[in-house]
């Protein structure tokens, strides 16, 4: 874990000033995710990040799933310049309605394809709608405390205490 923490890159605006998020836009976050997680009730046996994501209207595709002419239309299309994962806004051709879909790189560990599929989850989340550098520390923030609460709760078992103590004093 240590050696990931320290391959991190810092993003970068012009100039090669770092950027670095407002204290109340984390927060901000930070709840979002556990509005999120509880509303789903992460905490209980047998939740799979995928299934919650599918759950709220979203499909979630492997990029094997897809021939290589329509993947790359697919990364074309994208607001992403990362080519890890593709998230996708598109109209319904019979209905119009907006469709949203996460394709990911399925090369990868469970670990690194649940961090690239949460952080293109993110993006929709968070409602991004272009290419920016506040946008991807946004969504990489998203992301990393997502993983932190379901790795806290495979631990810890934090969610399933909090539900257990609800209107108890917690420690």
């Amino acid at each position: 874990m240590e050696k990931a923490i320290k391959n991190i890159t810092v993003p970068q605006i012009a100039g090669g000033k770092k950027y670095i998020l407002p204290p109340c836009r984390i927060n901000e976050i930070l709840l979002e995710v556990f509005s999120v997680l509880s509303a789903e009730e992460y905490y209980k046996e047998g939740f799979d990040y995928k299934r919650m994501i599918e759950g709220m209207g979203i499909k979630v595709k492997k990029f094997s799933s897809f021939s290589p002419e329509n993947l790359k239309r697919f990364k074309e299309n994208s607001l992403s310049l990362w080519n890890e994962g593709v998230c996708l806004l598109f109209p319904d051709d019979e209905t119009g309605k907006q469709l949203r879909m996460i394709a990911y790189n399925d090369s990868h560990n469970a670990t690194e394809t649940m961090q690239i599929t949460l952080h293109k989850f993110a993006h929709i989340r968070l409602r991004h709608t272009q290419q920016s550098i506040n946008g991807e520390v946004e969504a990489t923030c998203f992301s990393i405390a997502m993983s932190l609460m379901f790795i806290l709760e495979e631990k810890f078992h934090i969610g399933m205490r909090t539900v257990q103590l609800e209107g108890k004093d917690f420690l």
